[in-house]
């Protein structure tokens, strides 16, 4: 296992992160709980942005800068690492060397 960069948002950040699908009815329940979404569940944790990428070429998403990043954290996990994080907190994850992770849902 190898050193992994992990970026963390919690789920005040969910409005300022462009989840997917974009915004496009407003009559649609937005609620950010992956585990309740049986419609399409791949998509509901995820992001538009890349955590990890250059402001200025992702400046369609202003919120994300402005109210997302000042509430993130970040780590850098050591090979035999473990970190739990609670359901709904938004994530990233960059290995910076050869690397597995494996994930669980519960």
């Amino acid at each position: 296992m190898g050193r992994k960069t992990v970026w963390l948002g919690p789920p005040e950040a969910t409005p300022a992160m462009y989840p997917y699908p974009p915004p496009d009815d407003a009559s649609k329940d937005r609620t950010h709980n992956p585990a309740a979404n049986t419609t399409n569940p791949c998509m509901s944790n995820t992001s538009r942005v890349d955590v990890f990428g250059d402001r200025e070429k992702q400046s369609d998403t202003p919120m994300f800068w402005e109210e997302a990043v000042p509430r993130a954290m970040s780590v850098t996990l050591e090979p035999g690492d473990l970190l739990f994080f609670p359901p709904g907190w938004w994530h990233a994850m960059r290995s910076e060397t050869t690397s597995f992770s494996v994930s669980m849902w519960f």
